[in-house]
């Protein structure tokens, strides 16, 4: 009795994965048929079909406990969707999807740079930029970080008093040497009388706005044709991904400066 109950259900879950394997192919037709008798399931004689029709399959779903063992023996399968959890490590992830509203054309053009608060960029700075941190995306996957552009005096003046307290050649850094020695001085002085930060600092930016009066700009960020970027993170290899880049684009001057580590780019 045991063991022709259990055939029994054998038989009806066989017939339950064939019908999802019919349905998932070619999506027949399923209707449930009466319950077998003692004498067995009863068929259709093969004459009393059309030829060739094959969209409909009867099949016997049992009641009660067999129903329920069934159910739990043929789980809705879900091997040809992997979650992320269950892909492999060298399998690709999926590409990501563009947000809603942007096309891909939009997706390629986004920006791949970021500013850091507080520093303003001119228009035809912010371009070339642009150009040169696609370019550098395209290489690296990285965006770049725009940690200075346009300055007034008194932001040349803090940047410049950074410079003299790392340490910096300072001399070495700036073209216009005189330019360079007369803001040096004042830093000098201001340390030999002791004076706070602020004090220094505002003392170089005098100096600086009286060399402006005169025609001389001891930097191109006072000219809105400089901008710094950040390169303490890049690796040696991105580095020259980033050369390579400026070659590609052109029309810049690069000096990397290491105190603080950047880049320090002069556009033509």
């Amino acid at each position: 009795m045991l063991r022709s109950h259990l055939a029994l259900l054998w038989r009806a879950r066989r017939a339950a994965v064939l019908v999802l394997a019919l349905a998932a192919a070619g999506g027949c037709v399923s209707r449930v048929a009466r319950e077998p008798d003692a004498a067995g399931p009863r068929r259709s004689p093969a004459a009393a079909r059309a030829p060739g029709d094959h969209g409909e399959l009867d099949f016997w779903v049992p009641d009660g406990p067999a129903a329920r063992v069934l159910s739990l023996q043929v789980p809705e399968s879900t091997e040809d969707d992997p979650s992320d959890a269950e892909r492999s490590d060298d399998e690709p992830p999926a590409p990501a999807r563009p947000r809603r509203g942007v096309t891909s054309a939009e997706a390629d053009e986004e920006r791949r740079y970021v500013v850091l608060p507080g520093v303003d960029l001119a228009p035809a700075v912010e371009q070339k930029v642009a150009e040169i941190a696609s370019a550098y995306h395209r290489r690296t996957g990285k965006e770049l970080v725009v940690t200075s552009g346009t300055r007034d005096p008194a932001r040349q003046a803090e940047a410049m008093h950074d410079l003299f307290r790392h340490g910096a050649d300072v001399l070495g850094l700036y073209k216009d040497k005189a330019a360079a020695r007369e803001i040096k001085s004042a830093y000098e002085e201001g340390l030999s009388t002791d004076e706070p930060r602020e004090a220094v600092i505002a003392a170089l930016e005098r100096v600086i706005r009286a060399q402006i009066d005169r025609g001389v700009f001891i930097s191109a960020h006072l000219r809105e044709g400089a901008v710094d970027i950040r390169n303490r993170d890049m690796t040696p290899a991105e580095k020259r991904a980033f050369r390579e880049g400026l070659d590609e684009v052109g029309g810049v001057f690069a000096l990397e400066e290491s105190r603080p580590p950047h880049y320090h780019l002069q556009i033509d």
